[in-house]
């Protein structure tokens, strides 16, 4: 009688120590002057001019427009425009991501809309401190998206030192791309969807992408045309992901109920090693939440679990 209730105390623990990993938490601080103001959409951030701190690029039915960031690296001040992409074609629905994609110093463009079957790309011709733009289709052929309303990001989600491609869809799933070039010459092989990302409640999803927990691999942050917001936490291997839904991740974090999310994104905004979150909800409005650090529960180890019933 006594073994099988250590079995079963046993099994208990083994349940626990796999389930730990899940139960990652991250506090949030609302910093919302901290946003730029005046006008919100999909987005992207990233360091455009190459002067040291984040800038915000803006998708719209219009064109692409441009939150310069003139504060600085821990605290940031914004100017809205001069738009660098007067030279890229606008389309309806379309979304964006950036990344150097040849490790040439500038951030490169991928692009999806709400027609196309196909992933649009440019690359960056110009510098640093002023980008201009050359369209390559062959970058992202055979890497398919459809149903509209895409939201692509650039990110190593494996680990080997290169941009690989993660694509949303308008229901809310993602398809990954693996880039199995080089950091320098990109060649993308298509995977398929990844599992754990269900069907969104609302139209038009669109994600944010980036290590939130900083254990090692890439989170994912989704909101959709509601008030709702989604997080699914990696806790596979940027090699193997197990992606679940983890509420804890947003704990302080808060669209208004008469509001929607309309874009979102990952930065760390205040230079301090962690990612914080932007979203944008409608009528210029944009909220800013920095991350207060992770507080991950480490799994018990098969060795003290074992140790503690011998």
């Amino acid at each position: 009688m006594k073994a099988i209730v250590s079995a079963l105390i046993l099994a208990g623990l083994i349940l626990l120590a796999s389930s730990a990993a899940s139960a990652g938490t991250i506090y949030w601080t609302p910093a919302h002057e901290w946003a730029p103001q005046g006008h919100s959409s999909k987005m992207a951030a990233g360091d455009l001019d190459g002067d040291g701190d984040i800038d915000v690029s803006l998708f719209a039915a219009g064109g692409i427009t441009q939150f310069w960031n003139v504060g600085t690296s821990t605290e940031p001040a914004w100017q809205f425009g001069p738009s660098p992409y007067e030279d890229v074609p606008s389309c309806i629905h379309q979304n964006g991501g950036l990344g150097d994609l040849d490790a040439d110093g500038d951030l490169d463009l991928v692009i999806t809309c709400w027609y196309d079957d196909f992933v649009r790309f440019y690359w960056n011709v110009g510098t640093p401190l002023s980008p201009a733009w050359e369209a390559d289709l062959s970058v992202f052929e055979g890497v398919p998206i459809s149903g509209g309303y895409g939201s692509p990001r650039l990110a190593d989600m494996d680990g080997d030192g290169d941009l690989d491609a993660m694509l949303g869809s308008w229901s809310g799933r993602v398809r990954y791309a693996r880039n199995v070039g080089t950091a320098t010459s990109p060649s993308y092989e298509y995977v398929g969807w990844v599992d754990g990302i269900p069907l969104a409640s609302g139209s038009d999803p669109t994600m944010g992408l980036g290590d939130l927990d900083l254990d090692g691999d890439l989170d994912i942050v989704q909101v959709a045309d509601d008030p709702s917001l989604r997080c699914f936490e990696n806790i596979g291997t940027p090699q193997v992901f197990e992606f679940v839904v983890n509420p804890d991740m947003m704990i302080g974090v808060s669209i208004p109920p008469t509001s929607y999310g309309s874009g979102v994104d990952l930065m760390d905004i205040d230079a301090d090693g962690d990612l914080d979150v932007i979203f944008a909800i409608g009528g210029g409005e944009n909220l800013l939440f920095l991350n207060g650090g992770a507080t991950p529960v480490e799994p018990t180890s098969w060795g003290v679990i074992k140790a503690m019933y011998r």
